[in-house]
């Protein structure tokens, strides 16, 4: 949803799957409005291609985050990235960060909270991250992924709460639940997203 008063939003999402390889991704663009939602539907809009192309994640977003440097050097902007590769057979991941807000892993009543300490695309030295952290999605268990216009580090705990007390396996109903409550808290002063996934208690089918 964009801030209030904006008719665009400067978060964008995708979800694409290339072989086995579930991905989840999302941008958030630097301010709000038009320009935001430019730089970060180009960034989706690259991200994406490359790993379509077959290009593997820690290439793609060092690429990606190259080209956004240069271009902050020509007056551009700068995007958070936020990059989950899941294989969908085993429910094996890898999350990749840059500047991006904490994810959430939510099994039963168990919620773990997955940070970063790198800067945004554009603004991280090329040699640098992306962050990447190892998890597994077991069966019956959530992946939560937001943008800071609905929580941060710093200001989480109630996002804790609602996860740990959330009963049920629907996604989408997740996902609603905690834009309603971000957007209540926050007051619309800013654009947010947010993605849920579930992998099913046998541990085969996965709804985003």
């Amino acid at each position: 949803r964009p801030r209030e008063g904006q008719r665009v939003c400067g978060d964008q999402l995708a979800i694409f799957e290339v072989g086995s390889t579930l991905y989840l991704l999302l941008s958030d663009g630097m301010g709000t409005g038009e320009p935001a939602h430019r730089e970060a539907a180009m960034t989706v809009r690259l991200l994406r291609e490359f790993l379509e192309a077959g290009i593997e994640p820690v290439s793609a977003l060092r690429t990606l985050n190259a080209a956004l440097m240069l271009r902050g050097e020509e007056g551009g902007g700068f995007t958070t990235i936020d990059l989950l590769a899941l294989q969908r057979p085993t429910g094996a991941g890898t999350l990749y960060k840059y500047g991006a807000a904490p994810s959430y892993l939510k099994r039963g009543g168990c919620v773990t909270r997955v940070t970063g300490q790198s800067l945004p695309a554009g603004l991280q030295q090329g040699a640098d991250g992306p962050e990447s952290t190892r998890l597994s999605l077991q069966a019956g268990s959530f992946f939560v992924m937001v943008s800071d216009g609905v929580a941060d580090v710093n200001d989480d705990g109630w996002l804790m709460a609602l996860l740990e007390k959330f009963q049920g396996d629907d996604p989408q109903a997740l996902a609603s639940a905690i834009l309603a409550a971000g957007r209540e808290r926050r007051g619309g002063d800013d654009d947010c997203a947010v993605l849920a996934l579930y992998r099913d208690k046998d541990g085969g089918a996965v709804e985003v």
